[in-house]
């Protein structure tokens, strides 16, 4: 059977943080007027004291007075003494306040017999050795281990970190709380108290109590808790292994083999490759590539590759940025599931799909300690190989494998396994004007093997290595430029401009469509030249995503070194077609890159621009970040608008940010309120509600200030929908109308039909199906009137929503059926498989299972093909709802 997947989201509302006055750890709602947490929690406070219960929830902020502890003593070993628990009463002004959901708790379930999997949904501090640092929610992925003499539980597999203690271990299987966090094992695990400890007679009678709300209340069950739980489809891992790097060409270097294998045993699976003088292409990567192929034997959960690009002169990857690319590529999740997931949500995600599993780990060209944040993997048997430049301290102990560049023999090896036999003399003559780096050595022999070039010409190109200085001077990266210099002077014309654009592309891989635009030239003359610069050695095609791509979506890279000397080139170079312009070449080709981009974003239209953007936001989000221009700030705020379209939320939060700082630079306060609310789009969309509504407030407030009114409305709409979603149907439906009033004194129809919508959901939300009929008619006319097809058809689906909570599924059939030929019409076939969706609601309204299935299954097929993941989750729960 496929493991259950959990939304925590969903588990988030459930859980409390406890604060006396600061931050003190975390509790859950656990029965009709009752907290549980830990006793060591609310250590200090009497019993009958009042605490303050903090909680990111759609009911109003709970007060709680402590009213009944466990002995509090800590033991010997540090553990609490047994079973270290305490009740907290929810109280209001008429006593004890009952007016919240309630989660299902399994008080009977036995110990497990074997390793199970377990969640722990709680509130932690994201920087704990920051005391001031927020408390966020977060679930934290463990196993059980094993009981202990005392009746506590021992996790493994997950880290512990402060605040946890008191938060809910939930059965991942079950979808049941089956225990107390209440200590940490620091990286090894956490320690828990099972639930059976409730029914201890000899408790305070407020455990009883408890015990029985808590009985009563898991009879009935709530849709909002088991809609967290849903049965996630098996994936076949596939290994995520340097996708650039084969290691067909790695000879020699067995002494740092065998270093680098004693180094990851004596630190317990972590090692660092460091390079002898902070340069570039002397082997780094393709060491730790051939470990990996040599020992591939011992890690058979699979072989995980990352390259952060710290030193291409551009953005370096964070880990975030890395743990996305990560969980696509091992097939972990689609790039819509990626997208909407924060940094701690994907190394949750990372954490718990590596569990188990013996990996090796390559984490290539890290610059800081902080890039592998929520990536390292410590169990049994595993292995991370850490390579840079700089000296980093990625854990106390952990000595790094200083690297210098091949000996003599290896780097004739290594030129004659890609250039074949030549004249040993003449090669070894060539290694030694090489310096015997092997970025110089692969770039020297590609030329030779491609019959560009005699060896005896090379030699003769490069100057004598007795004018070279030590790898440790600050100027020997000029002595391997000037290496290349003759590659590059034996290109024609047309090559040498393409392999400066390149330099000056600010993309990991640029594509030919990109690089075409930075020429100047149409995508068949770029590839043509890129073709050249393959021959020379000097670029490669970029694979990772197979060969049989759009051609302008085809990819390049080459080394790091190679296309620092490409950029080197062009920030020397004056621009070809505007010799009156004083930028230089590399100002001059992002310039173009950015008017091609901006081109895209705007005139493509959504349906054509998914496959495109997946492939190119990076690219695009690096370019926005090169500079502080008015090109700059249109080409962050585009590129955001279309990554919230799109899912990619990483994307849009960086841009969003850029644009806002510009924006605050010149005193554009107008453009900084639009910045405001995309940040606020951002935090809505991944569920971060309380910092939505604090960024749209300040959207509102700058939209204010200028009198703006479409920014207004924008900022009321966001935070109408906040209010919405956190179920406070008047506060929602006062933003409604302030966006509504906003849009119509600027004639903007299309967004009031819009917010017309969102009035409609609050009126189903206060179950008033009436009026909500009547405001997704209105919307319906006003679409209508714009030709808005899509507006049309979301607004067919609402009504079929609202017929359908008012208990008519006849009506809601007919809407649901209007809606679907309404998306159909543009193509909108996540639209129609919404429609298709709610038919099988109707269908199980009715008791047709059979019909109701296959509906659903229709459904997340689309939903499932168009990376639609919000919606495969809806339909997956309906499927649970079902079963």
């Amino acid at each position: 059977m496929s493991p259950m997947a959990i939304d925590d989201r969903r588990l988030f509302p459930y859980v409390v943080k406890i604060e006396a006055p600061s931050f003190r750890g975390s509790g859950f709602l656990a029965a009709p007027g009752f907290v549980l947490t830990c006793a060591h929690v609310v250590d200090g406070i009497a019993d009958g004291e009042a605490v303050r219960l903090s909680r990111i929830t759609p009911y109003p902020q709970l007060r709680g007075v402590v009213r009944a502890r466990t002995p509090r003593r800590a033991g010997p070993d540090g553990l609490w003494t047994w079973p270290d628990l305490a009740v907290i009463e929810l109280v209001d002004e008429h006593g004890r306040s009952t007016d919240h959901s309630s989660p299902r708790l399994d008080t009977a379930s036995p110990d497990p017999a074997e390793p199970e999997r377990m969640r722990a949904v709680v509130a932690v501090r994201p920087d704990p050795g920051n005391p001031r640092s927020e408390p966020r929610l977060r679930g934290v992925d463990f196993a059980w281990e094993s009981l202990d003499d005392r009746g506590f539980w021992w996790l493994t597999g997950g880290q512990a970190l402060r605040g946890m203690s008191g938060g809910m271990l939930v059965d991942a299987e079950r979808g049941t709380i089956v225990g107390v966090v209440n200590n940490s094992r620091g990286t090894s695990g956490a320690v828990a108290t099972p639930l059976t400890a409730l029914r201890d007679a000899t408790l305070p009678d407020a455990f009883a109590e408890l015990y029985e709300a808590a009985g009563a209340s898991t009879l009935a069950g709530r849709a909002d808790w088991d809609g967290a739980f849903t049965r996630r489809l098996d994936f076949d891992w596939r290994d995520y292994w340097a996708p650039d790097t084969s290691g067909a060409h790695f000879v020699g270097r067995r002494e740092e083999l065998e270093k680098l294998k004693v180094n990851l045993d004596e630190s317990g699976g972590l090692a660092v490759v460091q390079s002898i003088g902070g340069f570039g292409g002397v082997g780094k990567t393709a060491l730790a590539v051939a470990f990996g192929n040599h020992y591939r034997e011992r890690f058979p959960g699979g072989r995980v590759f990352h390259d952060f690009r710290s030193y291409r002169g551009g953005r370096s990857d964070t880990a975030s940025d890395a743990l996305g690319s990560i969980l696509k590529a091992i097939g972990a999740a689609t790039p819509d599931e990626v997208g909407r997931l924060d940094h701690r949500g994907r190394a949750d995600r990372w954490q718990a799909v590596a569990s188990g599993r013996r990996l090796l780990m390559i984490w290539d060209n890290v610059d800081s300690a902080e890039q592998l944040d929520g990536l390292t993997v410590r169990g049994d048997g595993c292995a991370t190989i850490v390579t840079s430049r700089d000296i980093i301290r990625v854990e106390p102990g952990v000595k790094p494998l200083r690297l210098d560049v091949l000996d003599e023999a290896d780097a004739i090896d290594m030129f004659k396994a890609i250039a074949g036999d030549h004249p040993e003399e003449l090669v070894a003559e060539l290694m030694r004007r090489d310096l015997y780096v092997p970025v110089l050595i692969s770039t020297h022999a590609e030329e030779v093997a491609n019959e560009e070039i005699a060896l005896e010409e090379i030699i003769d190109d490069l100057p004598d290595p007795s004018t070279a200085r030590h790898t440790t001077h600050a100027d020997h990266q000029s002595d391997l430029f000037e290496r290349l210099e003759g590659s590059y002077r034996r290109l024609n014309d047309d090559a040498r401009f393409a392999f400066r654009v390149l330099g000056a592309h600010p993309g990991y891989a640029p594509t030919l469509g990109s690089l075409a635009a930075g020429m100047g030239c149409d995508v068949s003359e770029a590839e043509r030249r890129m073709r050249r610069l393959v021959k020379a050695g000097l670029a490669e095609r970029h694979l990772t995503d197979g060969p049989r791509r759009e051609r302008e979506l085809r990819a390049y890279r080459s080394h790091d070194l190679i296309r620092a000397y490409g950029a080197h080139l062009a920030e020397l170079e004056p621009p070809a077609w505007d010799e009156g312009e004083k930028a230089d070449e590399r100002t001059r080709t992002r310039s173009a890159l950015s008017e091609y981009y901006l081109r895209m974003l705007i005139d493509q239209g959504f349906n054509d621009q998914k496959a495109w953007f997946s492939i190119e936001a990076d690219s695009i989000r690096d370019l926005a970040l090169t500079g502080t221009s008015e090109v700059h700030a249109r080409l962050a705020r585009y590129t955001g608008y279309r990554a919230l379209v799109f899912n990619r939320y990483d994307a849009a939060d960086v841009v969003f940010h850029h644009g806002k700082a510009i924006a605050e630079q010149v005193g554009d306060t107008q453009r900084t309120a639009h910045m405001f609310w995309g940040l606020g789009e951002v935090a809505r969309l991944r569920g971060e509600l309380d910092s939505a509504a604090d960024r749209y407030r300040k959207a509102l407030d700058n939209s204010r200030t200028v009198d703006d009114a479409g920014g207004i409305g924008n900022a009321e709409r966001g935070l109408g929908e906040v209010a919405q979603l956190l179920r406070r149907a008047d506060q929602a439906e006062e933003h409604y109308s302030k966006a509504m009033e906003a849009y119509l004194s600027i004639g903007d129809r299309r967004r009031a039909a819009y917010v017309q919508r969102g009035l409609a959901r609050v009126a189903e939300l206060q179950e008033e199906y009436g009026v909500a009929e009547e405001r997704f008619l209105a919307a319906l006319k006003t679409s209508r009137s714009l030709d808005d097809q899509v507006a049309v058809g979301y607004a067919q689906r609402g009504l079929g929503d609202v017929a359908l909570a008012a208990d008519d599924p006849g009506r809601a059939e007919t809407r649901y059926r209007e809606a679907i030929a309404t998306f159909e019409s543009v193509g909108d076939m996540v639209g129609a498989a919404n429609g298709l969706h709610g038919l099988g609601r109707v269908a199980l309204a009715r008791g047709d299972m059979g019909l109701a299935r296959d509906q659903f299954e229709a459904a997340l097929e689309v939903y499932k093909r168009f990376d639609a993941t919000v919606w495969v989750e809806r339909v997956r729960a309906d499927l649970t709802v079902l079963d």
